[in-house]
């Protein structure tokens, strides 16, 4: 159980992401319930094949989760695998990877949506009788154009949970620009009052993100704003007073719309994104290849001499920051500056919705 004081990030279920999570402050993690999504599985461009077995793509989930996260709540998504769902035994990918969360104490918390197909909804209902954690409700923006969208929700529920109460509500806009923002957030108000028994679900999250697909247009440096989050603080005022107030989630520093790349084509670039109160800082560099990872120094360097800069110790990957304009540190590769990022700004968010919601600002 949380309330709207907590946070539900969704992340892709990589490298750079649990990395972030793993090196997150206890009390930053306290406050915290990710959304993890388990990525399709990898294509090998080159040989025109996948790159593993579904078997093998989830058989680690549950040690790689109790090292990166413990035995902390956690919803987990497998929509992006749900195509091709059977393992080699016959049996259904959720409660496969269920087995392994299950096995190493993890509280893994199965999602489902009115999208998933029959043997996926089977599958999660069979997890949530066996492990009692009850599941996650992910809804989209378009199952609110459903005629009888109570009758479809009460109908899926039926047949994985026990009740509203063992259910958790992810009210999921995607990506989105928020803008204008005064009829947004009538739209979010009025998504809210479509949900059946808004006070009966165990928590209830509204999720989003306006970061953009892709920064190729987006000039250096700059300034782009979080609209998600300036949207959902216009939000809160609207709510009046003994209303539920949905908790706050989003997609952290990436866009919804998972990509497979073929890496002999693509030049990456260095780029530094850094959230502030509003917005992320965004940073491009040259091209890794020719140019290398020792330009992040100079990136990080930059970020240190702003005003809005955490510091040192506001979070791990602040520390980093540090180090490496510093020279004390590596300058890593592309998942190192995924991690750097999205902890920063998990612990930003935290700290923002206790200055939000008037508690005191997260250590």
């Amino acid at each position: 159980m949380f309330n709207h004081n907590h946070y539900v990030p969704i992340l892709k279920w990589k490298m750079g992401e649990y990395q972030a999570l793993s090196r997150l402050s206890d009390p930053v993690k306290a406050k915290i319930t990710p959304l993890l999504e388990i990525p399709p599985v990898g294509f090998d461009f080159e040989t025109q094949t996948n790159k593993e077995t579904l078997d093998s793509h989830i058989g680690d989930f549950g040690k790689r989760l109790k090292s990166k996260w413990q035995a902390r709540p956690c919803f987990v998504d497998l929509k992006y695998v749900s195509l091709s769902p059977i393992c080699a035994g016959g049996k259904h990918c959720v409660e496969v990877l269920f087995d392994t969360a299950r096995a190493e104490g993890c509280v893994a918390i199965p999602v489902v949506s009115l999208r998933s197909d029959p043997a996926f909804i089977a599958a999660v209902g069979a997890v949530a009788r066996q492990d009692r954690n009850g599941v996650c409700l992910r809804l989209y923006l378009p199952d609110f154009d459903r005629a009888n969208l109570t009758n479809d929700i009460e109908s899926l529920l039926r047949q994985v949970a026990d009740g509203w109460g063992y259910c958790d509500l992810v009210v999921d806009l995607e990506a989105q620009t928020y803008i204008p923002m005064t009829v947004f957030v009538t739209i979010m108000q009025t998504l809210l009052s479509k949900v059946p028994a808004l006070n009966r679900w165990r928590t209830v999250t509204i999720a989003g993100t306006s970061y953009p697909a892709t920064v190729a247009g987006i000039q250096s440096p700059s300034f782009i704003p979080r609209m998600e989050w300036q949207s959902y603080k216009a939000l809160l005022p609207t709510l009046g007073s003994g209303g539920r107030i949905p908790t706050f989630g989003d997609y952290a520093v990436a866009h919804p719309d998972p990509i497979e790349l073929d890496m002999r084509l693509v030049k990456p670039f260095a780029k530094m994104r850094y959230t502030i109160t509003d917005y992320w800082y965004y940073e491009k560099g040259a091209q890794v290849r020719s140019h290398g990872f020792g330009q992040f120094q100079s990136m990080c360097a930059t970020i240190m001499a702003q005003p809005w800069y955490s510091g040192a110790h506001f979070s791990a990957g602040d520390a980093y920051i540090a180090d490496c304009a510093a020279g004390k540190v590596a300058t890593g590769n592309l998942s190192t500056w995924v991690w750097v990022s999205t902890n920063h700004h998990l612990t930003k968010v935290v700290d923002d919705l206790a200055i939000a919601h008037g508690l005191s600002a997260a250590a």
